[in-house]
């Protein structure tokens, strides 16, 4: 299990040539919350940004993804458009509010906690401000289903989620 915060800013490393490929600025997930690649940039004077499809990475190691394309790296276009990411886009998710089906905000998310292998999401961290981060630590939220991603916060069903302490 990796936590957001871990991958972005590792680089992506083509693994027969060990060329670096690009920067990991960001995880992509579809509407049905599954992660579906990474979010590169890749150096130069323009800066593209580009993404890697689960399917091309290898290992999601400590540090370096490793992709196995001889070109991972694919443009943005409108099949990409819904997807939603942790930093970036019009939906992403840090810094949103998470509150519980009975109305009670619990926090705002800061990472999500996935499965590399399948892109799974299996948690959320959240976060009640710096001071309470500094005091008392983040939380981490489990669902046994999906939450609602919604416009404005992220929804979780009261009766469904385990609520502790981020280790």
């Amino acid at each position: 299990m990796l936590k957001s915060q871990e991958v972005i800013g590792l680089s992506v490393v083509h693994l027969k040539t060990g060329k670096k490929v690009g920067t990991v600025i960001d995880l992509l997930f579809d509407e049905s919350q599954k992660m579906r690649g990474i979010l590169v940039e890749n150096g130069g004077w323009l800066r593209k940004r580009r993404w890697v499809p689960m399917k091309y990475i290898s290992s999601i190691g400590k540090d370096a993804v490793i992709v196995d394309s001889e070109d991972p790296l694919l443009l943005l276009d409108s099949s990409t458009k819904d997807w939603t990411g942790i930093l970036s886009g019009q939906k992403k998710l840090r810094g949103r509010p998470v509150i519980l089906s009975n109305g009670c905000e619990v926090g705002r998310l800061e990472n999500v906690y996935f499965m590399e292998e399948v892109g799974t999401l299996v948690g959320y961290e959240l976060s009640d401000g710096w001071m309470s981060d500094v005091k008392v630590g983040r939380k981490m939220l489990k669902s046994d289903i999906p939450l609602v991603w919604g416009e404005d916060v992220l929804i979780a069903p009261t009766d469904q989620i385990q609520l502790k302490d981020a280790k």
